[in-house]
């Protein structure tokens, strides 16, 4: 089954839509570590054609995490989260673009359409690329080919209002992507490692 809703939502209070939609752009700004980064909001919609691009701008050998923030079978089981359940972490090294895109379609569930992980994809230069748990892109360093791939996708500069902003965010945990994140741990050979 292939899910087309968004990861996650701008809610009231009662977490009921809001009628807030995500503005799509990107803007520039300092990093937490003193670096640069490029933030891409992208509409549900191209999510997952920006992304691709955006990695495929990354110079090979790639290399992937998977950081689970979210069990949601656990959860389903009773565990509650934030108390019981810790993030799980699982990386692979030197991979090809091919590799990483042809797992992140087999995935697109997953990736695209659940809220449950955030996806880490370093570059051969150092460069990095991160889609966070609502579909935020993180682009390391904010550099001139970031920005390339995201005005090719109509997203142009602007001070934009992304999910993160928001006072209430509803977050999407489908039983339908489990089958894509074991997928998405086979195809890519991810192995387990401590979380940091």
């Amino acid at each position: 089954m292939a899910l087309s809703g968004p990861k996650a939502q701008s809610v009231t209070v009662e977490s009921t839509p809001d009628g807030w939609d995500i503005e799509p752009g990107y803007h520039g700004e300092m990093s937490l570590d003193a670096g640069t980064r490029l933030i891409v909001s992208a509409p549900s919609a191209q999510l997952a054609e920006v992304h691709q691009d955006l990695v495929r701008a990354l110079a090979e050998p790639l290399s992937f995490l998977y950081r689970q923030k979210i069990d949601r079978r656990a959860v389903a089981d009773g565990e509650t989260p934030n108390t019981t359940l810790k993030p799980r972490d699982f990386i692979a090294l030197d991979l090809s673009h091919g590799e990483v895109l042809a797992a992140l379609e087999l995935a697109s569930d997953l990736v695209y359409h659940d809220a449950r992980g955030e996806f880490w994809i370093r570059g051969g230069a150092g460069e990095q690329l991160v889609m966070d748990s609502d579909g935020i892109l993180y682009a390391y360093p904010d550099d001139p080919s970031f920005r390339d791939v995201a005005e090719k996708h109509g997203l142009f500069e602007a001070d934009i209002t992304t999910l993160a902003n928001r006072d209430y965010v509803k977050h999407f945990f489908h039983a339908e992507a489990d089958v894509a994140e074991d997928a998405l741990l086979k195809t890519l050979r991810l192995v387990e490692v401590p979380a940091q």
